[in-house]
C-alpha cells in the first residue's frame, strides 16, 4: 500500500515542525472549527491522527485524555506520538470518545477503510471530526499548481468533493453524518514577510522568493490586512466533517 503521507513528510516533516513552533498561533481558528458541531465538556479520550507534531494538546480541555499518533518519524518528537500505518489502521475498539483527523485525508488512498476503521475505535456516541482541502477549491489549486512545483516532493492531493459525503460513508453502519460544509478559518500573521516565512516552511518550499510566496497566496487564496490591527489574514479555508457513531 502506497503511503504518501508517510513518503511526504519524511522529508519535509522538519520544517513543517518548525513552522507550528515559530508560529504557534497562526492556525488556531484551523483547530478550533473542529470542534464546533460537539461538546467537548462531554469528551474525554481522544485520538489525533496523524498527528504531526502533536499540535491538538493546546487546544483541548485539560480533561482530555489525548492519545497521538503519527507515521513520519520527524513528527514522532517525543515517546507520546506513536508510529501508525495510515492505510492500514490497527486501532482499538470502543476506546475512543473523539478520533480528530486534520488537513490530511487528502494523503490517504483508502479512505473508506480509514474511515471504518476509525468509527470501530469510537465508543457509541462518539465523534470522529475531520478537515481537510475541498476539491476544485483556490488552495487546493495553490498545493498542487504551486507549493507541489517548489517543495521537492511534488503535490498531487486526493481531495473530497464538497457535493457528495465522505467516501463510503453511505455504506456505513452505525455512523451518522452530523455536519459536510466548507469553514472559513483564516491564518493569522502580523506581516506578509511572516506569512511567506510560515508558507516556506509549512510546504517545504525552496529556490522561490518571499515575493513570488506572498503573489502565490493573493491569488489562489487571498488575504486581507486587518485595518484595526494591522494584522494578515489569509483566506484559508476547509472542508469540515462531522461524524457520529450512533448508540
Amino acid at each position: 500500500m502506497n503511503n504518501k503521507y508517510a513518503d511526504t513528510f519524511e522529508q519535509r516533516g522538519h520544517p513543517y515542525d518548525q513552522a507550528m513552533q515559530r508560529f504557534p498561533d497562526s492556525r488556531n481558528q484551523e483547530f478550533e472549527r473542529l470542534f464546533d458541531d460537539i461538546r467537548l465538556e462531554a469528551v474525554q479520550d481522544v485520538l489525533d491522527l496523524p498527528s504531526g507534531g502533536g499540535y491538538l494538546a493546546r487546544h483541548l480541555p485539560d480533561h482530555c485524555q489525548l492519545s497521538s499518533a503519527d507515521p513520519s518519524q520527524p513528527f514522532r518528537t517525543s515517546d507520546a506520538i506513536h508510529s501508525i500505518d495510515l492505510e492500514c489502521l490497527d486501532l482499538p475498539e470502543k476506546a475512543y470518545d473523539l478520533v480528530v483527523s486534520l488537513a490530511a485525508l487528502h494523503h490517504i488512498d483508502n479512505k473508506q477503510g480509514f474511515l471504518r476503521s476509525l468509527i470501530r475505535a469510537l465508543r457509541p456516541g462518539g465523534y470522529c471530526c475531520f478537515a481537510d482541502v475541498a476539491r476544485g477549491s483556490g488552495i487546493s489549486q495553490f498545493l498542487d499548481q504551486f507549493a507541489g512545483a517548489y517543495n521537492g516532493t511534488g503535490h498531487k492531493g486526493d481531495y473530497l468533493d464538497v457535493d457528495q459525503p465522505y467516501p463510503g460513508l453511505h455504506q456505513q453502519e452505525g455512523a451518522k453524518l452530523i455536519n459536510h460544509s466548507v469553514k472559513p478559518c483564516p491564518w493569522l500573521f502580523d506581516s506578509e514577510s511572516a506569512m511567506a516565512t510560515f508558507a516556506r516552511l509549512l510546504f517545504g518550499l525552496s529556490h522561490v522568493t518571499d515575493e513570488q510566496v506572498v503573489s502565490a497566496l493573493k491569488r489562489y487564496v487571498g488575504f486581507d490586512i486587518d485595518p484595526k490591527t494591522g494584522q494578515i489574514q489569509l483566506n484559508w479555508e476547509l472542508l469540515y466533517i462531522t461524524v457520529q457513531k450512533t448508540q
